[in-house]
């Protein structure tokens, strides 16, 4: 054998043991990426979705432009409209025993969105989309359809605490959505949303579903609504109110209704299976018989949870006066756990599971009373009686009213608060009526427990626990028994809003302070 082939054969066994050395330490490469490669979520069905732009193609023509034209009485001259009208601007008006001649009615127009549930017109809304604007009354109604055209459109029926309306044009073979169940709707599902947002008609935006069970209080409404709403970041803004909501089935799960003016795409839709259950209703143009129990409620915090020791349910906060719950004889502090056999987890269920039901409907609450289950059978009333209870009489007096003393309760020490005896002085000093009774709170110590719960001074207490106390003896009686565990206390704010100017009373669970329990 030559010096070349010799040369040749050396080569090629030199590359081919480099080879196979490669070859392993790639594999073991290989083996280290597999196992350090991050977390891969397979998407299944994704070809049986039908797209977004389907939805948009098909469902576009189903959504309208609702025009709303209100005719608001205003005074043709605001800073001066004859003799009166300059001393009505700077001192209110004045009853008068003729009426005024100088004021107009100017047309307000406005604009919201709406779709058709039928072929022969019938399309759902918000209610305050069809609302006279400013108070007026009978308002002008008109939807635009997709082709153009423009039809004048009557109010069947109307739901204002579902916020829901439907109204009717003389169309037939008009395209309609179909509707879904909002109740199966999951979290961060995809969804997209069909309106006329500022007047640019039939914008489309998608997003994702990304909360249930939303309240008033967290749109950031007053109104006593009654459901949950659906939250979304799909992008809604002032014109789509009215309009759908669509899962990627083509169903309306929901009517855009609210944003968050202080947020960015948190946007709010009427969940559309409680709408369902009313379509009969609103198409007779009938009152609304809604069911009503006659509480008001609170989610559980942390603290009531451990001082209760029951994880879910809704917190009974005051119980109405003649109310369905009073004579059945539910009690605050009472936490409800279930209706007619459905799990309650939440204030919001409980509404929304009474509000479905009708007056007269017999319905079995468990609840939980001082740790111990119990049945309770309910005759619900009719919820218009919500408006007609005024203020309960709280029944306390102060018939031996004096200052705190220093006694074997520190409570500033415990909780971070004081509290002294309503008298004529602390009458006059927190502005509380002789029929307001209790003991006030004079002192909370800052980054105390009491502190972080939002005690202020001048609040009320009217209970610990649910022992109603009338004076400072009997309260610190009550919170002597508890020797330094969380107290649960009824409170009263001053806020103007009720007959004695102080708010219905409500519960606050204060944890003792670290190293004082």
């Amino acid at each position: 054998m030559n010096r070349q082939a010799k040369q040749i054969i050396g080569l090629t066994a030199f590359a081919s043991v480099c080879m196979a050395i490669g070859m392993g330490l790639g594999r073991g490469w290989i083996v280290m990426a597999q196992a350090d490669k991050p977390v891969a979520v397979n998407v299944k069905s994704l070809d049986h979705m039908q797209p977004i732009v389907e939805i948009a193609e098909k469902l576009n023509p189903t959504v309208v432009f609702v025009e709303n034209t209100s005719y608001v009485k205003t005074p043709s001259n605001p800073f001066f409209s004859g003799p009166d009208g300059f001393f009505d601007f700077f001192y209110g008006p004045r009853p008068r025993q003729i009426p005024r001649q100088d004021e107009k009615e100017t047309p307000h127009r406005n604009g919201g969105s709406g779709f058709f549930i039928s072929h022969d017109g019938e399309i759902l809304t918000n209610a305050h989309v069809v609302e006279g604007i400013n108070g007026s009354e009978n308002p002008k109604i008109v939807v635009k359809t997709t082709d153009g055209r423009r039809y004048p459109a009557v109010v069947m029926g109307k739901d204002k605490a579902l916020d829901v309306a439907m109204i009717k044009i003389d169309i037939q073979h008009a395209p309609y959505a179909k509707l879904g169940d909002s109740d199966s709707v999951k979290v961060g599902e995809w969804v997209v949303a069909i309106g006329n947002p500022l007047g640019l008609e039939h914008t489309v935006t998608q997003g994702i579903i990304s909360a249930k069970g939303r309240t008033s209080s967290m749109m950031g409404a007053d109104d006593n609504l009654v459901t949950g709403f659906l939250q979304t970041d799909a992008a809604i803004n002032h014109g789509n109110s009215g309009g759908p909501l669509f899962n990627l089935n083509g169903e309306a799960v929901g009517i855009n209704t609210a944003i968050r003016a202080d947020g960015q795409n948190i946007g709010f839709a009427v969940p559309i299976t409680p709408v369902k259950r009313i379509l009969q209703e609103l198409r007779a143009g009938k009152p609304l018989n809604r069911g009503w129990l006659g509480v008001s409620t609170d989610d559980l915090d942390q603290d009531f949870q451990e001082s209760l020791n029951i994880s879910e349910g809704a917190l009974v906060q005051s119980v109405t006066k003649s109310s369905p719950a009073e004579k059945a004889g539910i009690k605050r502090l009472d936490v409800i756990v279930s209706v007619d056999g459905k799990p309650i987890k939440s204030s919001s269920g409980l509404v929304d599971t009474i509000a479905s039901r009708r007056e007269g409907d017999v319905v079995k609450l468990e609840l939980i009373r001082n740790g111990r289950k119990q049945s309770i059978s309910v005759t619900l009333g009719d919820r218009g009686n919500l408006d007609r209870n005024g203020d309960s009489d709280n029944g306390f007096s102060t018939d031996n009213p004096r200052k705190e003393s220093a006694g074997d309760v520190n409570l500033e020490k415990t909780y971070g608060f004081q509290v002294e005896a309503l008298n004529a002085q602390t009458r006059r000093t927190y502005q509380v009526p002789d029929e307001v009774g209790g003991v006030v709170i004079t002192k909370v110590q800052p980054r105390s427990s009491a502190s972080d719960k939002r005690l202020t001074v001048g609040m009320i207490i009217q209970s610990v626990g649910t022992k109603e106390i009338k004076n400072v003896d009997e309260f610190r009686g009550e919170v002597q028994k508890l020797n330094g565990k969380t107290i649960i206390l009824s409170i009263r704010v001053r806020n103007g809003r009720g007959s004695d100017g102080f708010s219905e009373p409500f519960s606050v669970a204060v944890p003792a302070m670290s190293g004082n329990k």
